[in-house]
């Protein structure tokens, strides 16, 4: 065979058949990625494929408020859950809210007329005389609390001994009461004038230097308690004091119901050093302190099954700084279920005013088969910057169970959805 007619044979190294491959594998995978892209709509090489671009019919648009053709949510009410069962719920305060509610009011105010005047409460109930719906009566006009004082002079020292509260007992078989004693120590400070009458009266209790309280006893009627106090009094002072008990009930809604109270001038105490003197009073019905009043309005969206408690603005409240005759108060409030705390949120710090304005909205996500299971607390807390301490001023609770003016705020939100329902409230101390 001759030369020319040798058939041409191409020799590849190693390498070279590598870079074949490479480039055949690559032409393929280039292939199927703009095949990909052309089907993805996530793909910038979607938008050039005009397969994926049919000619669409024009739709008419409907008019403004028109319901044809449109599919309207309505959300089932479940009727029948579970006693435990609880939807989950969001807070959000106003600031969070989106403008686009679907069921959103106009912002329509109902503002309930109440008088705001001093309720003397009753000397048989915890609640007052306005209507409230207490789940317990309580039994105290012979009930009566012992305890012994005794001073040590050597140590300055003043011993509050709380023992025993008897002939205490709730008339409502359910209800079980759960007592403590909180004990409050004021002084009047000293003047340079003293005025007699009903003025150095209303200063016995003003000034508060110390606060405790005992235990909680749950279920007894007649509770022991035997439980021991200690705190300084100046001996050249201590004439100045006045000693109030509280007798305290935390019922089932985790309120702290005061039902009774002994006040004692420490003056009128013959004492004996390091000898305790026994005292067995009886239980006087408690004095409402004027603590202030809370403006808040109520709305519900049962669409979006929502909850909006606004803050509007809180007035008279109580001195807490005395140096400075002013109070530096935020409000809490805190969503209630079946005596748990589900949700709570606050308000930002008004310094330096006993007229504060807030105008501040919080939102609560409550389903609409829970509303007249769920109630609110709302707590006015005065913040001691230098101290960077927190004091309760009076709490208020807003629900169907508790005082006249809340039930009615209530049933008056549930029966006009995507209204503000506003009305004045008095703090509880």
């Amino acid at each position: 065979m001759s030369a020319a007619e040798q058939p041409f044979v191409l020799e590849l190294d190693a390498f070279d058949k590598l870079v074949i491959i490479a480039a055949a594998f690559t032409f393929l995978a280039f292939v199927v990625l703009i095949l990909v892209c052309s089907l993805s709509p996530f793909c910038c090489l979607y938008d050039l494929c005009p397969f994926n671009h049919p000619e669409k019919k024009a739709v008419p648009t409907a008019a403004y408020g028109a319901t044809e053709g449109i599919r309207l949510y309505r959300p089932s009410i479940i009727k029948d859950k579970p006693p435990g069962y609880w939807h989950t719920m969001g807070t959000l305060k106003e600031s969070d809210m989106s403008d686009s509610l679907s069921d959103a009011g106009t912002g329509d105010v109902i503002e309930l007329k109440h008088e705001r005047t001093t309720k003397i409460p009753s000397k048989y109930s915890s609640s007052s005389s306005t209507g409230s719906v207490s789940p317990t009566l309580y039994v105290h006009q012979d009930g009566r609390l012992s305890f012994t004082l005794m001073y040590d002079r050597v140590d300055s020292n003043l011993s509050i001994k709380i023992q025993q509260l008897t002939n205490f007992s709730a008339t409502d078989p359910d209800g079980a009461t759960a007592p403590y004693i909180k004990v409050r120590l004021y002084r009047v400070p000293k003047n340079f004038f003293t005025f007699r009458g009903k003025l150095g009266k209303d200063n016995s209790t003003q000034n508060l230097v110390v606060e405790m309280q005992t235990k909680i006893q749950r279920r007894s009627d007649d509770p022991i308690f035997n439980e021991m106090f200690t705190t300084h009094v100046d001996q050249h002072d201590i004439s100045n004091y006045t000693l109030k008990l509280l007798v305290c009930d935390f019922d089932r809604y985790t309120r702290h119901v005061v039902v009774g109270e002994v006040l004692l001038n420490l003056s009128k105490v013959d004492w004996l050093t390091q000898t305790e003197v026994l005292f067995d009073e009886p239980l006087q019905p408690p004095i409402e302190e004027n603590l202030g009043d809370v403006n808040v309005s109520l709305m519900f969206l049962p669409t979006a099954e929502k909850l909006t408690i606004t803050i509007v603005k809180a007035q008279g409240l109580k001195i807490m700084d005395p140096q400075r005759n002013t109070t530096d108060s935020f409000i809490k409030v805190v969503l209630m279920y079946d005596g748990r705390q589900m949700k709570k949120a606050k308000t930002t710090l008004r310094a330096g005013d006993v007229n504060p304005v807030f105008n501040e909205s919080i939102t609560f996500d409550v389903p609409l088969y829970q509303l007249d299971k769920v109630y609110l607390s709302v707590s006015v807390i005065h913040h001691d910057m230098e101290k960077d301490k927190k004091h309760l001023i009076g709490r208020l609770y807003l629900g169907t169970h508790f005082d006249h003016d809340a039930q009615e705020q209530w049933t008056e939100m549930t029966q006009n959805p995507r209204k503000q329902i506003m009305c004045w409230h008095r703090l509880q101390s």
